[in-house]
């Protein structure tokens, strides 16, 4: 009897993790024909890239992985986005729970799934003290999460990085928790997997960068907070604009100088009528000799929208010189519209490289679950142009690099007083 009940439960066991194997490697298996079908794969994914892609995923098919919580087991589906250069896709655990109130976050950390959050075993004042030594220019080191939490980076391979959380103002992170993974991909280049700083579900960034001692791209949506992962903590951010910005804005700063915001190109009804009202207001306005065009934290959008946009600017070029203020945060059709201003007579970019996210994108924003019901992919269809690819992943370089700590309007300003601009630019250099 006691032999029987024995082999019972073995072949239990193995049944259990047999079907848990199964859930991921159906998992893997729908998410690289998922994959497949995208523009991006069926245009980059060829000869050697092919035959390396299908060895990966041999090598995921043979792992075995029993939860489907488990980072692992998110990090492995990850690794099917790493050979594509397609910022547009995005891939993210859904999560478990509601967090919408006090009380959905108190019913969270006492959950099984809390208490077995990934957490690292370690001296956590010793590393601190030793993060405390690297240099600022190094991504190693203590980041902040606004005040909400600290996290010490660093690194445990040759190419990979990890960051545990050091200390916490909010019940959500404890010490010891692992709220991010970074895989280096090229200088100051990294694919990156975070926790949601709210819903702790692992989210895959692939198109991170180390800049102005911050991971620029470590923005999450649904957050309880709009900032980044930062080394400092800033009061005020030049480099951004504010969040509550107006999505469109035409000034005179003076008799010289003219201002022009546009943050979308959206076609949604409500976006593209604010623009078509906006564009009727300012057509017959650009005047003056310098005309700055801010499209810093321009979320994109559609051609139609972006089209009358350029016409207007090109025939102020013919005699007006244009300073484009850019950013991390300009993006998709924004950067395609820089790339084409670029080419114009009279024209320079200013501030900082953009994103590196306009070669695909969605027509209908459709999403795929997988089918364990845990995953979410964010599908482009969209097919790309070589000269955009580029500058995907790396972003379009300004002209001219600004200086975070000050304001990016008056740094212009002077620039255009002390170095005229129809002087100092040369078609030539620019690419």
């Amino acid at each position: 009897m006691r032999l029987l009940l024995t082999l019972t439960v073995f072949l239990c066991a193995i049944t259990l993790n047999a079907q848990s194997n199964a859930s991921y490697l159906e998992d893997l298996a729908s998410l690289r024909a998922i994959l497949q079908n995208t523009p991006s794969y069926q245009a980059q994914i060829k000869g050697n890239k092919l035959t390396s892609y299908n060895a990966l995923y041999n090598r995921l098919v043979s792992d075995t992985v029993r939860n489907v919580d488990d980072y692992k087991y998110f990090y492995n589906l990850s690794q099917l986005f790493f050979a594509l250069r397609d910022n547009h896709l995005s891939f993210f655990q859904v999560p478990n729970y509601n967090f919408r109130s006090k009380e959905d976050i108190e019913k969270f950390i006492k959950t099984k799934e809390f208490a077995n959050y990934p957490r690292l075993n370690i001296n956590i004042d010793s590393l601190k003290t030793a993060l405390a030594q690297k240099p600022a220019d190094s991504i190693e080191g203590i980041y902040h999460y606004e005040n909400f939490y600290s996290i010490g980076l660093f690194k445990t391979t040759d190419k990979e990085y990890i960051g545990v959380v050091l200390n916490s103002e909010t019940p959500l992170w404890k010490k010891g928790h692992i709220a991010v993974h970074l895989y280096k991909q090229g200088p100051n280049f990294y694919k990156a997997i975070y926790a949601h700083p709210l819903t702790k579900s692992f989210m895959f960034q692939p198109n991170e960068k180390f800049r102005y001692k911050s991971l620029v791209n470590s923005y999450f949506y649904g957050s309880y907070s709009q900032s980044i992962y930062s080394k400092e903590i800033q009061s005020y951010h030049y480099v951004n604009l504010p969040h509550d910005a107006a999505k469109f804005q035409f000034k005179n700063i003076n008799d010289r100088v003219q201002y022009l915001r546009i943050r979308s190109f959206q076609a949604d009804n409500t976006t593209s009528q604010q623009s078509a009202a906006f564009y009727t207001t300012i057509k017959d306005s650009l005047t003056a000799p310098y005309l700055i065009l801010d499209l810093r934290n321009n979320e994109g959008g559609a051609e139609k929208e972006s089209k009358k946009y350029f016409n207007l600017l090109k025939k102020y070029t013919r005699t007006g010189h244009l300073y484009i203020v850019m950013n991390n945060e300009t993006l998709s059709r924004a950067e395609i519209l820089t790339l084409q201003l670029k080419k114009l007579p009279n024209t320079v970019t200013a501030g900082q490289p953009t994103k590196g996210m306009l070669t695909y994108g969605s027509n209908y924003g459709r999403r795929e679950i997988l089918p364990s019901k845990r995953f979410s992919i964010y599908i482009t269809d969209m097919k790309g142009k070589a000269e955009h690819l580029l500058y995907e992943d790396s972003g379009i370089n300004p002209d001219i690099n600004l200086n975070e700590n000050a304001d990016w309007i008056e740094q212009i300003m002077l620039h255009a007083n002390e170095n005229p601009l129809h002087k100092e630019i040369s078609k030539k250099n620019l690419h």
